[in-house]
This record gives structure tokens, sequence and C-alpha cells, in this order.
């Protein structure tokens, strides 16, 4: 049957166990593996044991601005990071449009400067050895703190 179209569709046949996403080119349908699917989520999100949220008691990713939702993580210095410059600054992500501070070792609570969207404090004059930091904000008549952040300094 020569000059004829055909009328049968072509089924894309897809795996019960794939659960990636489909993408178009042209006329092409392209199915992701599942794995580059959730490497690509979590790339993008922090880890989650290292961001406090007081609304439900659950997680909020850090950057994430949900009304209602309250949450403050340190970004830097990471876990076990090890520091050998005598000067630092410190890195906060949270909700908070006013009034982070941080205290280091347990002693005062210090005040942030903001920039670049983010919460910053400079710290230098520290010893060698290892340190703790906690960042917190206020929320209502209450403060909301970050898990505590161990990590080393070499100076």
């Amino acid at each position: 049957m020569l000059g004829k179209k055909s009328n049968f569709k072509k089924k894309r046949v897809t795996s019960p166990k794939s659960t990636g996403t489909s993408k178009t080119f042209g006329r092409t349908s392209v199915r992701e593996p599942a794995a580059v699917e959730i490497y690509r989520a979590s790339a993008a999100a922090p880890k989650m044991s290292e961001v406090s949220n007081v609304s439900e008691g659950t997680n909020v990713p850090e950057g994430t601005n949900v009304p209602g939702k309250h949450y403050v993580g340190l970004d830097f210095p990471q876990v076990g990071e090890i520091l050998t410059s005598p000067q630092y600054s410190i890195r906060v992500s949270t909700s908070a449009t006013q009034g982070v501070s941080i205290s280091i070792d347990g002693k005062e609570w210090k005040p942030c400067r903001e920039s670049v969207g983010f919460w910053w404090y400079d710290w230098s004059g520290f010893s060698a050895g290892v340190h703790t930091v906690v960042a917190r904000i206020s929320v209502g008549k209450r403060y909301l703190k970050s898990k505590p952040r161990t990590f080393t300094a070499l100076v």
C-alpha cells in the first residue's frame, strides 16, 4: 500500500520501574532515569538536618520563602570544616528580615550584618581548637535556634 498513511499510533513504552521525567525534543520524547531527577533535586537542596523550623516542627529548605514558615541555618563553616585563616565570615540563611545573632562556644550573642540575601558575622581573633557556633532569630516572643555547628581552627 504505497502512498497511504498508516493510522497506527506509536505507543510510548515505559517501564513500570521508571519514575524519571519525560522531555520532548521536537517529535521525539526522551525519558530521563529517576536517578538524574533525584540528583538534580538533591544537588540544590540543603542538608535538612542543619535547618530548624518553628512553625510545624518540620524542616524548611534554606532560601524557601513560604509565608508562616520560619527557619534558620548555618551555611558556613560547614560541618567539620578546618579554618586556616585568622579571619572568617560565618554565613547564616534565614527567613528573618532583622535580628539575627550568633553565639560561638556558648558565649554571648553577637549581632550579624545583612548582605546579598544572607546574614554574616565577621569573626577574628579566635584561638586554635574545636569551636561550636549557633545562630538564632526572634520569632514573636521566642527565639528559634539553628542546630549547633562544630568546626576546627588551626590558627
